[in-house]
């Protein structure tokens, strides 16, 4: 006890921030970067959100941290490239893309992207569809949409900031930093935002046991590193057109810490992303609207493995620095028109052209450390091209009735697929070499009713047919020879049905149950190739293929009560079943069963501008392997003081992981223990 009060009498921040008020600032949505399943009358049901004052309430600084609190979502690992991931009713991060203000943001050959490294400081909301999802997204949206959403100032100056600090047992763990200027004069505005978060190591739980490439207290190579610059400019000349110019720079630097039992070690040096893209919307006349979108992503990234946990030398056959110099370009038109009554008619037509580049780089010879000249490769190019039309009409049958139908076709064609290496087909070893070129599409339809039987009551029933192209990674990698490259891997389709029923007694009560069923089939699975084998000539050789049939289905509750101003409270669980068509005792991995999180916030009436906010999660067991292998359940309580203290500023400090529990989302690969925060926000 009495190193708590010791952590929380020194953990104060260090650097002074500014804004405006919480409300004006934080929850003001850049609206050009939503995406709506339907029209302005309703959908709430279709769309789940988490708010920029959920995100601070719970100290989610990342967006993995952040999609966690919604039911039906849970978060994974890839430890050995120490990567967020989550799963949203099943559905991986391949098969849910992420968009940025309705942007696609996965790298191109992976096809996903690095989650833990979008920090959440500028977001107004983060939009999660897990049913019906708008065609204006594109195409790729098997198992839904996440979309971060960004803010947009309303006032003449608006200034807001935070910085803090993190402390363990272990010593100092990191600060984060972030300031936002904004502007709104009459048809212009401006905004800018900042943010560095930084991580010097994940501090192990005391209970942690040690192993060969850990001893406990400071995890090893775990430090990581975010800066993030925004900027946008806008012009509004009149009440119904909005062109807005966006630009974004992540730099990110990450160590990988590697397994507790393992011969792997890794690090990320570089993990940059810059972006700039442009929104807008005008009003053509006649009720109807046309949106364009005009957007380029650049991603540099090196990834470096070394011999051993020295992290130095690079003589070993499986050491490499591999470099990803990739970026994606394209656009979308899209038009809005009530032209014909009762009716919301949406088109949307879209492209986007992939291209990636990779090679492994030369090491050069370094006598002081050991470390012999080792040739790099020639570079590699995958280049793509897609293409998707959307049609979309809400349909208004009266007050309380409202229908939603949707159409899209998408169309991938491969441009270009090289390989430097040993030839998949011939043998040959150490050559640049072409992959077969070819193409896929896909249609995709989905059919929604939503009910509105009263004031503060709505029923939504949806039935969705959607697919997922083969990214670049499922269709060409080797994995190091341990996979048969696979040109013509199909898309894989899912069929989502949906049943949620929303109510509220504002502002006492607001409850959500869903219902759902996913079908998959076609999907991509890796198969042992009969009578073939890796280089060993033991070991057996496989392919992804499009053999797979499964289904997942569960049910979310989700409440939240205020009975009383000093008092909020809810929580939310969530169940799912996933079940292999094939062969039953094929277990899925990563997900669990069981998910549950209840919250409190409280008044503390002798000092009414004191809060005190109080979280606990829960998560049953997971598989981790196929066969069954399993990963215990973990419980985690976390808690802090949240207090206003003078013109603007407010003061924080608590505890995450309170009860120090030893847990991991992969195995081999444990989570932080106990850690302490403070931060001091000011918005004006």
């Amino acid at each position: 006890m009495n190193k708590l009060i010791l952590v929380f009498s020194f953990v104060y921040p260090i650097v002074l921030a500014y804004g405006q008020s919480r409300e004006d600032s934080i929850s003001t949505v850049y609206r050009l970067g939503e995406i709506e399943v339907s029209g302005s009358r309703y959908g709430k049901s279709v769309t789940s959100k988490v708010s920029s004052v959920q995100l601070r309430e719970f100290n989610r600084d990342n967006a993995t941290e952040a999609l966690n609190l919604l039911p039906g979502l849970s978060i994974a690992e890839a430890g050995a490239r120490n990567e967020g991931q989550f799963y949203l009713r099943g559905f991986n991060l391949l098969q849910t893309p992420v968009f940025y203000d309705g942007i696609p943001i996965y790298v191109p050959y992976d096809g996903n992207v690095d989650i833990n490294r979008f920090t959440t400081y500028d977001l107004s909301h983060i939009s999660v569809s897990k049913a019906q999802t708008s065609v204006l997204y594109g195409p790729n949206t098997m198992g839904g949409a996440i979309n971060l959403v960004s803010r947009k100032p309303v006032k003449p100056l608006e200034v807001w900031g935070l910085s803090g600090l993190r402390m363990s047992a272990d010593g100092f763990n990191g600060y984060n930093t972030s300031v936002s200027v904004g502007s709104k004069k009459e048809k212009f505005y401006l905004l800018g935002s900042v943010s560095f978060l930084k991580n010097n190591f994940n501090s192990l739980s005391g209970k942690f046991v040690p192993g060969t490439n850990e001893d406990g207290g400071r995890r090893e190579n775990s430090e990581t590193g975010d800066f993030k610059f925004s900027a946008k400019a806008g012009y509004t000349p009149n009440e119904t057109d909005e062109y807005s110019l966006n630009f974004i720079i992540q730099n990110a630097e990450k160590g990988i810490p590697p397994g507790i039992e393992g011969n792997q070690f890794r690090s990320y040096p570089d993990y940059d992303k810059k972006s700039l893209y442009y929104r807008s919307k005008m009003y053509l006349g006649v009720k109807t609207t046309m949106n364009v979108t005009a957007f380029y992503d650049n991603y540099y990234n090196v990834m470096s493995q070394f011999d051993d946990d020295t992290y130095t030398t690079q003589n070993r056959n499986n050491a490499f620095n591999s470099i990803y110099d990739d970026y994606s370009a394209g656009g979308s038109i899209n038009f809005a028109s009530q032209i014909i009554t009762n009716n919301l008619l949406k088109l949307s037509l879209y492209e986007k052209y992939d291209s990636h580049k990779e090679h492994n780089a030369t090491i050069p010879a370094n006598d002081a450390i050991g470390q012999s000249e080792k040739q790099g490769e020639p570079v590699q190019e995958y280049r793509d091209n897609t293409f998707s039309a959307g049609l979309e009409d809400v349909f208004s049958v009266n007050d309380y009735i409202d229908v939603v139908m949707g159409l899209n076709y998408s169309y991938r064609s491969n441009i270009q697929a090289q390989e430097y290496g040993t030839h998949y087909e011939t043998g040959e070893r150490n050559v640049l070499f072409d992959f077969p070129v070819g193409a896929d599409n896909a249609f995709n339809y989905q059919l929604a009713a939503i009910v509105k039987p009263a004031v503060g009551h709505e029923i939504a029933l949806s039935a969705s047919r959607k697919s997922r192209f083969a990214s670049q990674k499922d269709r060409y990698s080797s994995r190091f020879g341990s996979v048969r490259p696979n040109p013509d891997l199909e898309s894989e389709f899912s069929w989502i049905f949906d049943l949620t029923y929303k109510g509220e007694i504002n502002p006492i009560l607001q409850y959500e149950i869903s219902i759902f069923r996913n079908n998959i089939d076609n999907a991509i699975y890796q198969v042992t190739i009969p009578g073939e084998f890796q280089a060993d000539g033991v070991t057996p050789l496989y392919q992804n293929r499009n053999v797979g049939e499964s289904y997942a289905k569960g049910y979310e509750v989700s409440i939240g009560l205020n009975p009383v101003k000093e008092i909020i409270v809810g929580g939310s669980y969530s169940y799912i079943y996933r079940e292999n068509k094939e062969d039953k005792d094929l277990k899925f991995t990563d997900v669990p069963a069981h998910k549950g999180i209840v919250y409190g916030k409280f008044s503390l009436s002798s000092l009414p501008f004191v809060w005190l906010h109080v979280d606990f999660e829960a998560n049953s067991k997971r598989y981790y392997t196929s066969d069954g292998q399993t990963l215990p359940g973990y419980g985690i309580l976390n808690a802090k003081i949240f207090a206003k203290i003078w013109k603007g500023f407010s003061l924080e400090a608590g505890a995450k992981n309170l009860g120090d529990k030893n847990y991991c989302l992969s195995f081999n690969y444990p989570r932080e223990g106990r850690t302490y925060f403070s931060s001091l926000l000011y918005d004006f």
